[in-house]
């Protein structure tokens, strides 16, 4: 039997939060209520209400690999960083904590959902079918004591696989990041990669 394909997960963030991840040696969940997608927040709140909780967290993944569309949408601009996590390492920071919950987003069409509505427990991953090409997974956090609008969740740096640094970060700023990064405690073997999203020299070098 071959050795088995290790199951990552993606999350594409900016610098300052690498940072703070790195540095505190933990992921934040945040409060839906700023995210851009209107109907996602709309699900968790219906969903916070039906379930009488006081807090919805979330962070958020996605399973699949380097694209225009994730840098752009999720991280753009010179600052924006993907963190490529080992899925089982760091689910298992989760496991002796109470409230938390986590699985892939399911993305419905909206005619499916008006003839069989989900079941309430469901509604924290479920998206329209439209986000499909996301390939979202997502850890959220619920309590129905607490108000609250961030949480952080201590993790194990060894889950971070590497870092792949934006594609429109300037060459000539990439080695001070590098340092910086490299200077943090515990981040010595994580791997920092620069992407080649927009400048490929294989891509090139293959139609001439």
């Amino acid at each position: 039997m071959g050795r088995s394909k290790t199951a990552i997960l993606y999350r594409y963030t900016t610098l300052p939060i690498l940072l703070d991840m790195l540095q505190q040696k933990h992921i934040t969940l945040l409060s839906p209520e700023t995210w851009e997608d209107r109907n996602d927040a709309f699900y968790l709140e219906q969903y916070r209400q039906e379930s009488k909780l006081r807090s919805v967290l979330a962070v958020c993944f996605c399973a699949g690999g380097e694209t225009f569309h994730y840098w752009r949408v999720f991280s753009s601009g010179s600052s924006g960083v993907r963190i490529e996590f080992d899925k089982e390492r760091l689910l298992h920071s989760l496991a002796t904590l109470d409230g938390f919950r986590h699985q892939a987003v399911n993305y419905r069409l909206i005619q499916n959902v008006e003839k069989k509505k989900p079941e309430t427990s469901s509604w924290p991953f479920l998206k329209r079918r439209a986000f499909k090409d996301e390939q979202e997974y997502r850890i959220i956090f619920e309590t129905a004591t607490e108000d609250l609008r961030a949480k952080s969740v201590p993790i194990d740096l060894a889950s971070i696989r590497s870092v792949t640094l934006s594609p429109w970060l300037p060459s000539a700023v990439a080695p001070a990041v590098r340092t910086v990064i490299g200077c943090i405690d515990g981040c010595t073997n994580i791997k920092l990669r620069d992407s080649s999203l927009l400048e490929n020299s294989k891509w090139r070098a293959a139609i001439t």
